[in-house]
């Protein structure tokens, strides 16, 4: 597998391509380098309408609960669903860098 981005939400095309399904909401979060940091997942919408709202999570490896959230206007409409996944990414990798200043 080819991990293009600094940071990696894997699965994630994968969840689009089904149409949303709520079984394949979530996925490991992982560096360009092969590093699993934790895990994501999207919740709280309706895969049936497209213009649902949800919310994508970070969970950090070794965490309980959501380190990160980003709310998802709709589902979808990939402005929506790109903008709030790409802050979200962003928040990762902040945090990443922050804690592994060899990363950046």
């Amino acid at each position: 597998m080819e991990l293009v981005y600094p940071i990696n939400f894997i699965g994630h095309d994968k969840w689009m391509q089904s149409v949303y399904d709520p079984r394949l909401s979530q996925g490991d979060v992982i560096t360009r380098d092969g590093e699993v940091i934790g895990a994501w997942r999207a919740l709280g919408y309706d895969p049936n309408d497209e213009y649902s709202a949800g919310l994508f999570e970070f969970t950090a490896f070794g965490e309980d609960s959501a380190t990160f959230t980003e709310r998802l206007a709709m589902l979808g409409v990939l402005m929506s669903r790109g903008f709030a996944l790409s802050k979200l990414s962003r928040t990762v990798r902040d945090w990443y860098e922050a804690n592994n200043p060899e990363f950046s």
